[in-house]
């Protein structure tokens, strides 16, 4: 128990100093990233174009002096030039000159002319100041440079400029030309210049300091990632001798135990060493080991009984085939079974010769399949046999078997119990809650029909609506005609299978393939409820009848056959099976189911999740029933 704390005591430990070192030194990283950001940003979107700034700035002082002197050597009339404050563009002018100072209109042309590179330099001076001041905002000891340029730009203007510009509006040319020579407007000029420099070389100072933040916090970030690394390994490398020591060498143990039971020797006892962890991973597999010795000395047994059930479950399934017609039966007769598992099916059918020359032919199918639904299949097999042999009509058979089973709780069937009369056609059935049945007349085209055009479902919905107003179980009962004609494509085009999913969802599946098919075949309805002792009620089954002609085909079919899902859930369908059934006219019993089964294979490959049963029964044949 110590060492198992032990081991989750000294894991938590280095996994926590471990992810404090890291995130510490994350944090740090994150710090100096930004750090580099902000230098970065700061030396590319202010020290660096601010450096320029000045260099332009001291370009544009430069540009008015020798604007000034190229005004003050000029000869001609005297000019009045503009006067300016300071460099952040702070001017004053002042538009009155001397009384002698009036030009005319060409003089003026010239004087303007010789007043515009003055006139520039003091607007790139102004402009190149408001931007310097603007870029540097955030540096208080720059904008302490930036003001002591500008005061001693204003003493060069109060000591030199401005005097010679009233010497020029004087008339005295000469004397503002002495006073630009001058020592006082040279040294003036100079110590501006001086301040420019000056200011130039605080911004490249700044520059510098950015430079290194840049620097060291890329140092920072480098050592950071060196210790993140050197953090992992140490802590891989503790890892791995921990696992060496608690983990891998229990575990091979454990291993190794478990590869001998695998192997046959059920006897090998599970070591428990290690951790507490391993040792209740051991004892959970001893455990294991031990229910499974347990479940083999069972299966052995299970073996044993499942060798002596084989053959009740054959002869089960042997009880629920057919019986065979004589040759004088006068009906041809074949069925199929696909049963969902096994060998044994829910689904079965037969067919029983009667004195008098007719035959009763019984379809049924219990809720679920495998052995339990064998059996009650089975006992309504024999039940609905003895029925049959005793006289009984099909609706009075199936009444007297649901009330001889008694209460079969949740358990039911449904079945289709016919009595067929081969020499004169006649044919009484019973329908408890099974699929409709459907009879293929003989006299039908031979040829493939047409799918439906657009407008034919709606327009047999809305008859079907106006024959059945009243109904509200009929034919398009809740169906809105207009909403379906709305819905359809364009007129002449033929409807296909999505179009069909479509109106299976406006029209019952039942009055679908009834409108689909209206005149080729005939469904048998159900004419009472399912077999169940909880709908029982008397004479709640009542019979029905029809007469089948030389050709005719009787078709009836279990639930499992239009129930069959593709990958995409849709179901086969009614629908389907009346296209199939009438797709080609004249097909014999054998062929229709073949061509069924066929069709019910490629919409629903694989196994199927539920019994599939048919019958198909015709009056002209050599008279045998085969499954």
């Amino acid at each position: 128990m110590r060492e198992s704390t032990g081991l989750r005591h000294g894991i938590r430990v280095v996994v926590g100093l471990a992810g404090i070192a890291i995130v510490a030194t994350l944090l740090l990283t994150l710090y100096s990233s930004e750090r580099a950001n902000h230098a970065a940003a700061e030396r590319a979107d202010r020290l660096d174009p601010a450096e320029t700034l000045t260099a332009q700035l001291q370009t544009a002082y430069v540009d008015e002096r020798n604007a000034l002197r190229g005004l003050l050597m000029s000869s001609g009339d005297p000019v009045t030039p503009v006067l300016t404050g300071t460099a952040t563009g702070s001017a004053t002018s002042d538009g009155s000159g001397s009384p002698g100072a009036a030009q005319s209109p060409g003089g003026q042309a010239a004087d303007s002319d010789r007043l515009d590179p003055y006139e520039k330099a003091l607007d790139d001076i102004a402009a190149r100041g408001r931007d310097l001041r603007a870029r540097l905002g955030d540096f208080p000891t720059l904008l302490a440079q930036i003001d002591r340029v500008d005061e001693t730009y204003r003493r060069w203007q109060t000591d030199s400029v401005i005097p010679e510009i009233a010497l020029m509006r004087a008339g005295q040319q000469a004397q503002a030309q002495t006073l630009e020579l001058g020592t006082v407007s040279r040294d003036r000029f100079v110590a501006l210049r001086a301040a420019v420099t000056k200011l130039d070389g605080a911004i490249t100072a700044e520059q510098t300091e950015a430079a290194g933040r840049v620097k060291s916090s890329g140092d920072i970030m480098l050592s950071s990632f060196g210790t993140i690394v050197a953090v992992l390994l140490a802590m891989s490398a503790l890892m791995l001798i921990l696992s060496r020591r608690w983990l891998l060498v229990p575990i091979n143990e454990l291993r190794w135990a478990v590869n001998a039971v695998a192997a046959g020797r059920y006897d090998t006892t599970i070591p428990a060493v290690g951790p507490r962890e391993i040792i209740d991973l051991a004892d959970n597999v001893e455990a294991m080991r031990a229910q499974l010795v347990t479940l083999v000395r069972q299966n052995e047994r299970s073996w044993e009984a499942l060798a002596q059930e084989g053959p009740a479950v054959l002869a089960l399934r042997d009880a629920l085939t057919p019986t065979s017609l004589r040759d004088t039966a006068g009906l041809e007769l074949l069925g199929r079974v696909d049963p969902a598992e096994g060998e044994l099916a829910g689904d079965w059918f037969d067919a029983i010769e009667l004195p008098g020359g007719q035959v009763a032919v019984v379809v049924g199918d219990v809720a679920g399949h495998g052995a339990a639904s064998g059996v009650f299949a089975l006992r309504l097999k024999q039940l609905l046999t003895a029925a049959l042999t005793r006289g009984m009509e099909p609706a009075a058979a199936v009444q007297w078997v649901v009330e001889a089973l008694g209460d079969t709780g949740e358990t039911f069937a449904t079945a289709l119990v016919a009595l067929v009369d081969p020499r004169g056609g006649e044919v009484v059935y019973a329908n408890a809650g099974h699929p409709d049945a459907l009879v293929l007349r003989a006299d039908w085209t031979a040829v493939p029909r047409p799918r439906p055009r657009v407008g034919a479902h709606a327009a047999m919905a809305a008859a079907a609506i106006e024959d059945h107003p009243a109904d509200p179980d009929g034919l398009g009962a809740g169906l809105d005609a207009g909403a379906l004609v709305a819905r359809e494509p364009a007129a002449g085009a033929e409807l296909g299978e999505a179009d069909l999913e479509i109106l299976a969802g406006e029209v019952n599946l039942a009055d679908l393939d009834e409108l689909a098919r209206l005149g080729e075949v005939e469904p048998l309805a159900s004419t009472g409820p399912l077999m169940s002792s909880l709908v029982a009620a008397p004479e709640a089954w009542r019979a029905g009848r029809l007469s089948l002609a030389p050709g005719d085909v009787l078709f009836v079919y279990t639930d499992g056959l239009v129930e069959a899902r593709d990958d995409q859930g849709r179901l086969f369908g009614r629908h389907r099976l009346v296209d199939e059934l009438v797709r080609v006219g004249g097909r014999t019993p054998g062929q229709l189911l073949d061509d069924v089964f066929a069709a019910v294979r490629r919409h629903s490959p694989g196994r199927p999740s539920d019994d599939r049963t048919a019958i198909a029964l015709s009056l002209s044949g050599d008279g045998q029933l085969r499954a």
